[in-house]
């Protein structure tokens, strides 16, 4: 069978709230409380090409399956939806890596900001695995702006060294268009929460001269552009989008995504040209990362979102 028509044997998904999902789902997928994490990791700061350090956290199980997870815009290593998907890994007896990007982490020196081109750091953290795990499968999940550098690194424009598997939630195809989307609406709330965490993030390292309150857009005009070699926000955003490469996918590689995104248009992912590498799932709800389902399942409480991952990883398991 090819990988694009795998079954996931996925329970169908029924939002927590009928009305407003796109939203409603969001803010239900974030403030509702998550598991702590069940592992203690080892540190390691690991040092990049351009003398840049990230920092990361991780657990030896002794397996032949080692997921490295990396997390979204303004988060780290303990947001709740890595929390939960290291626990779901450590369950299947995974060797496990936390991902936190430069900056995101103040135990690592940097100099440089993250941003949705960074392929070539997960390049590095995958070359580190396979010098540290050896013969190991390599499977690396990327959540919202993260799935945007795994799906840089899987197409080859960024990075080169390939995860055996490669696991996308929620990413931007177009960067443009959804910071577009991030200035409309209600969707302005989670813009000017990043915005602030991201400036204070900034600021941890160096002074510079930014707004009180802006957008993410203003930020990556002002800084995040500039900081990293480029013209400015457009032309960053123009170079990272990944919406007309996804055809050079070879790494086998999962995708999620939702309709009713309030800031990731389907409309991006109906449109691009997949090849038979990548397992697409579109559910009709779930919002940015939400997926908060209206009836508990005894091995994943209403996180339906756990459930399409732990789907995904007892297939790669199988494979």
């Amino acid at each position: 069978m090819e990988f694009s028509k795998l079954n996931l044997k996925l329970k169908t998904f029924k939002p927590l709230v009928p009305l407003l999902t796109g939203h409603t789902q969001t803010v239900l997928g974030h403030i509702m409380p998550s598991a702590p994490l069940k592992l203690k990791p080892t540190e390691f700061i690991l040092k990049l090409h351009d003398g840049d350090e990230m920092l990361l956290e991780y657990c030896d199980n002794n397996s032949d399956h080692t997921i490295s997870i990396y997390h979204g815009l303004a988060g780290d290593s303990q947001a709740d939806y890595v929390r939960r998907s290291a626990n779901l890994a450590q369950q299947l007896g995974w060797n496990i890596i936390l991902v936190n990007h430069r900056g995101a982490s103040n135990k690592a020196r940097w100099t440089k900001t993250y941003h949705s081109g960074r392929g070539e750091d997960a390049d590095a953290v995958i070359k580190w695995a396979r010098s540290k795990f050896g013969q190991s499968k390599q499977i690396a999940l990327g959540f919202s702006m993260s799935g945007s550098i795994l799906l840089n690194l899987v197409t080859s424009r960024y990075g080169e060294e390939q995860p055996d598997y490669a696991i996308v939630v929620n990413a931007p195809l177009d960067l443009s268009r959804s910071a577009d989307l991030l200035n409309r609406g209600f969707s302005k709330v989670y813009d000017y929460r990043f915005y602030l965490l991201l400036k204070k993030l900034i600021h941890s390292k160096e002074k510079v001269s930014l707004p009180w309150l802006a957008s993410t857009t203003e930020l990556d005009q002002l800084y995040t552009s500039r900081s990293n070699g480029f013209k400015d926000a457009s032309d960053y955003y123009e170079e990272c989008s990944t919406m007309n490469y996804v055809d050079r996918i070879k790494t086998k590689t999962f995708v999620l995504a939702a309709h009713d995104d309030p800031f990731i248009d389907i409309n991006d992912y109906s449109k691009a040209d997949w090849n038979n590498n990548v397992h697409l799932t579109f559910e009709k709800y779930g919002g940015h990362m939400g997926y908060y389902a209206n009836k508990k399942d005894v091995k994943y409480g209403y996180r339906w979102l756990d459930h399409y991952l732990g789907s995904v990883f007892d297939k790669i398991t199988a494979l």
